[in-house]
């Protein structure tokens, strides 16, 4: 079983098996990886089934149309939903006032403004001014918001700017924070603007743009019909909604350590989060946030005084929210870690994977399957660490890291396999 999981995950079989080796030593408690990929066939099977078709008698590439034609053909049904329960108006502005909705009451601990402000006036974007036909960044600021500003930047400028725009993080303090709403942006329907937003599509392959550090979403505009995409807009900006709220989870427990801005600074340039480390396999926040929030009515949030409260865990689940827009929608809940096995070939049924597949009509050979190895991942480890023993090493962890500000006295393991 345990070479099932490492071909679902696209890893080496004997690193693998050593990490759960590992694991299971460290919970004395064998068998979750064989119990885990037993649920992966089982469900999905069952999800094979409801597609309409059968799960013994079909082969993968069949699955894979099937897949994308559900995905569009759902699309089409939350368009609709959207549409009449909204009224006038473009479907984009729409999708933007319910994400408004949903995150009316999400809260975020992010960089004040007025900081990003004044960074951006020690190091103006020139290649962004150019293009939105700005003689000046006062200008700029003055005229546009300052999470659109710093995605599109972050996007259009050099790798010299971008690195002299970051070093300026390692500075921060938590003082140069805030507590404040998750904002949804769309930029202004400006000739320029439309010229820019087509350029920063091609760059950044979404409709979405994310700021953590800001806590914005920026919805960019499309200028062609593109059937499916306005489902894929608000699939990756709820997905967005949770990046900006694990980002925001961590940031508050660093006000407790020393080099608060150089550890913010390195999280948001691609280092991985780490606060814990478990049978050599080191735990990213995103896997301990989405542990508590799972177990939230076990653990007392305690844990996390003074700087978090238990609504500060909570994720969006995006299955359930796309769900509860009409019927039928429910066949994608719980299929973010199912896939459909041939020999070697997988098909991940994670709905992310399905509809980059589905939008950009993507061939067989070229299927996205980056999200359901990642959701699988995590699982897999979160199933462990849902054993006692390794609950506790990660609590003590927590507590020597977090609560005292002081670093783990415990031996950091090279992993062998993480996403």
């Amino acid at each position: 079983m345990s070479r099932k999981l490492s071909e679902y995950l696209g890893v080496n079989n004997i690193g693998f098996l050593a990490t759960i080796r590992a694991l299971e030593n460290s919970t004395f408690s064998p068998g979750i990886d064989i119990k885990l990929s037993l649920d992966i066939e089982n469900k999905s099977r069952q999800k094979i089934h409801d597609l309409g078709f059968d799960p013994m008698d079909s082969t993968n590439k069949e699955i894979y149309a099937g897949l994308k034609h559900k995905f569009l053909s759902d699309s089409d049904r939350i368009d609709s939903a959207i549409n009449e329960f909204d009224g006038k108006g473009d479907l984009n502005s729409k999708i933007i006032t319910n994400l408004k909705n949903i995150t009316s009451d999400r809260n975020c601990f992010v960089i004040k403004h007025s900081v990003v402000k004044r960074q951006l006036q020690n190091v103006p974007p020139k290649i962004l001014l150019k293009k939105l036909g700005y003689r000046s960044v006062d200008s700029l600021i003055k005229r546009e918001p300052v999470s659109v500003i710093l995605s599109a930047a972050l996007c259009v400028e050099s790798d010299t700017w971008k690195s002299h725009y970051y070093d300026m993080y390692k500075k921060l303090t938590p003082s140069d924070f805030e507590e404040r709403k998750i904002e949804i942006f769309e930029p202004r329907k400006t000739k320029s603007w439309t010229i820019l937003s087509n350029n920063l599509l091609d760059i950044n392959q979404s409709t979405v743009m994310v700021s953590k550090e800001l806590g914005g979403i920026v919805i960019l505009p499309v200028t062609e019909s593109v059937r499916g995409l306005s489902s894929a807009t608000l699939i990756f900006a709820l997905d967005g909604i949770n990046s900006i709220r694990v980002h925001s989870v961590f940031c508050k427990l660093q006000q407790v350590k020393e080099k608060f801005g150089e550890t913010i600074c390195n999280v948001l340039l691609g280092n991985p989060d780490l606060l814990a480390t478990v049978a050599g396999q080191e735990i990213p926040w995103h896997i301990i946030q989405k542990f508590y929030n799972r177990n939230i009515e076990k653990f007392p949030v305690e844990i996390f005084d003074p700087h978090i409260q238990s609504e500060d865990l909570g994720l969006l689940n995006i299955e359930n929210i796309l769900s509860s827009i009409g019927p039928g929608l429910g066949f994608w809940n719980g299929s973010e870690i199912l896939a459909s096995k041939e020999l070697s070939e997988i098909v991940s049924f994670n709905i992310k994977d399905v509809c980059i597949n589905a939008i950009n009509n993507l061939d067989f050979k070229k299927r996205s399957l980056e999200y359901f190895r990642e959701a699988l991942w995590t699982e897999l480890i979160l199933r462990y660490i849902s054993e006692q023993s390794l609950e506790e090493s990660i609590a003590n962890q927590l507590d020597d890291k977090l609560i005292e500000g002081q670093e783990s006295d415990g031996l950091a393991l090279s992993p062998v396999f993480g996403f």
